[in-house]
This record gives structure tokens, sequence and C-alpha cells, in this order.
């Protein structure tokens, strides 16, 4: 008989079909009811984590679809901006500053859209200065993603040019919004979240070389894995301030990356003095925007920061198992009606509890059942014959 391997085996990478020997195992695995109170506390802990799981993974299917393709005006065709929407206004929300990809940079990368590769080290990045555990409300994230086509600037100033032109734009499309514009994207009390950042207007992230493509291979692992981060350093990005900072609460500096600075070999920049730009690795670069982030947040007492749930990560969120099947915003709540239902009906009659079960009784027994983070919350990929990680 094959002993099915452990965790340990694996070290940090595991291996997928590991998953579904263990899968298969304890799929058919039944336990006693009713269970203990110690292994009852460990299913309620592991439905808290499974309830903010599946919102994370919402979230990140939808800012991976955001970020991928060249839609809902995300496109910079000219100098003057490109926003025909409000959608797109809204896209301009709860982010600290714009990212566009050059010409150049699409060039080198021979996608036409996002490179996964690129994508999941900026997530992974992003995602670990929060300790895990950022902000997903309400469109928040690093940045909103534009590609610049072969009409749109291609220089340093162009870009910052028309990075304001579309922080006014879209100012003035979300204050004067109708209510029926409003209610065809969302109601009033959700529309009321989105609100362009302060930090906005004030900074850009460029990139215009994919640095991090050639690298990949040196680092992909016998089973396929890369991890990211021995790989997002090598990728280098471009920040640019705009000088539009009398909304902060303290000017922006560069001081703090001068150390970490590379070279910014720019044909179209000879260090002109009214312009603050920089070139560093994409992990400095993103650590850099959340501290200011951060700062900001600090300085206005979160009131940047939403206080309610956004609910349009609720299309894959699970319910609540009771007879209205109604939406649950909190974790503990959520978890505990789980445990209330099970201990009436059974655990193994919710798919939530069964699986947990399951998942809490693998871990005793250093096994593995169903990853609850998805691969790229724990820094692996897989390389797919160029383009990495899994397709959407």
């Amino acid at each position: 008989m094959v002993t099915p391997k452990t965790s340990d085996d694996q070290g940090d990478y595991p291996y997928f079909g590991y998953f579904k020997y263990n899968a298969d195992y304890w799929r058919n695995f039944l336990t006693p009811e009713p269970i203990s109170s110690d292994l009852q506390a460990k299913v309620r802990l592991d439905l808290q984590k499974q309830w903010y799981s599946v919102r994370l993974d919402t979230f990140r299917l939808f800012i991976h679809e955001n970020w991928g393709r060249s839609s809902h005006g995300k496109t910079l065709e000219s100098e003057l901006g490109d926003l025909y929407s409000l959608r797109a206004a809204m896209s301009c929300c709860n982010r600290p500053c714009g990212f566009y990809w050059t010409q150049d940079f699409q060039k080198a990368a021979k996608f036409q859209k996002t490179p996964t590769s690129l994508f999941a080290s900026i997530f992974s990045d992003w995602y670990k200065q929060y300790q895990n555990d950022p902000n997903i409300e309400f469109n928040h994230f690093l940045a909103n993603p534009f590609e610049i086509t072969e009409r749109g600037p291609d220089t340093i100033r162009g870009i910052l040019k028309s990075h304001i032109f579309m922080y006014e734009k879209a100012k003035d499309m979300l204050s004067k919004a109708t209510q029926d514009e409003k209610s065809a994207i969302c109601s009033q009390q959700w529309f009321n979240n989105y609100k362009i950042h302060p930090l906005y207007p004030s900074l850009v992230l460029m990139v215009d070389r994919f640095e991090l493509g050639p690298r990949l291979g040196e680092f992909r692992r016998p089973d396929r894995y890369i991890n990211l981060q021995d790989v997002t350093h090598f990728q280098s990005v471009i920040i640019a301030r705009t000088r539009l900072e009398h909304q902060l609460s303290a000017p922006i500096s560069f001081k703090s990356l001068c150390e970490k600075a590379l070279p910014l070999e720019r044909a179209d920049f000879d260090g002109e003095a009214d312009i603050d730009v920089i070139r560093v690795s994409l992990p400095e670069a993103v650590r850099f925007i959340v501290d200011l982030e951060k700062r900001e947040d600090a300085a206005t007492r979160g009131e940047i920061i939403q206080a309610e749930i956004d609910r349009s990560l609720g299309t894959s969120c699970p319910t609540v198992f009771t007879s209205d099947r109604g939406f649950c915003d909190n974790r503990y709540e959520w978890a505990d009606q789980h445990i209330i239902a099970a201990e009436k009906h059974g655990y193994e009659h919710c798919c939530h509890t069964a699986t947990a079960l399951r998942r809490v009784q693998a871990e005793m027994r250093n096994e593995i059942y169903e990853v609850l983070s998805p691969l790229w919350f724990q820094s692996r990929m897989i390389d797919y014959e160029g383009d990495l990680g899994p397709q959407i």
C-alpha cells in the first residue's frame, strides 16, 4: 500500500498529484458524530478562514480580469486621457496610483494582455505588505492599469500629463453622476464607498521593460513551480511624481529609495528639474506605495478605509446555511451559523462544514486536504509554456 506523502515531504512547494491522492482519501472519510468540543472549535476556526478565503479568491479573480484585458476604458490613446464611462471613472477609486504599460513594454512582452507572471508578482508583493490581510473592499488595490496605445504618450512628461487629466475627468464624472447612472451600476449606498484616494493624482507607476520574463526559466523547479520571491526583484518600474500634492498630509519624497535606485536609462528624460522620477525594483515600488497609502490613511484617521463589506464579492461568497440563505458579512457569525446548522442537520449536509471537518482532521495527521489559500497568495505559480499561472 502506498503511504500518502505529508506536507513535510513537500517542503514549501506542494505537489498536485499528492493533493489529488489525499482528496480521494479524505473525500470518502466519514467522521462519527457528534464530534468532540475540541474538534468543533477547530472546525469553527477553519470556517472563519474559509469565509475570508472565498471572498479573497473572488477578489483576486476580479483583479486579474481587471488587469488582464484591455477593456472597461483602460487604454490610453492620447495625452488627453480616455475615460468614457462612469464605470471607468470608478476604476480610479480606492487605489493610490495609476499603472501605465508603455509601448516598449508591450513589444518586449509580446502579450496583448498583462503577462500573468507580472500580475502575480504585483499581487503577491502587495498582498504581503498588508501581512496577508489587505483591504479588498470596493475595488481597493495597488493601482489601476492603463495600456498605452501607439497613439498614446511615449514620454514620462506625457504620461504624467495624461494621468492628471484622467484624474480630473474621473473626479468630475463621479461628482456629476446622476442617480440613474449610479443605480445602473450599484446602489447609492455602495456608490458612496467609491472615492478617489488622495494619493491618486500625485503618483504614477510605469513599466517600460519586461525584465521578469527572460529570468523565469532560471528559477523553475523540477515540479514546475516558481517562487515569486525569487524573481520579482528582477522587474523594475518607474515611479514619478506629478507634484499635485496639496491634498496630502505631507509631501512625497523619494529619499528613502535613493540607495535602491536603478539606472533610469530613459532617452526622454535628462534630469529636468520639474520632474521627480526614479526607477526601482517592483518589490521596492510596491512597498513604497503601500507605506504612503498607510500614512495617508492614518492621517485621515481611517476615513479613507471603507467600513462596509463589498457584497459584489458575494457572487462566489458562501451564504449562511439557514432557511433564507441570506448573505452574512461577518466571518464569526457565518461560522457560528454553520456550526449550529451542522449540529442540527449533520456536518455532511453542508459542503462548507464537511470540507472544514476533513481539512482539520487532515492537518491533525500532518496531511493536506483542499488548501484554502490560492497559489498566488502563497507566492507560488506554475509555468505554462511561457505564460504563468492559472488561466481565467
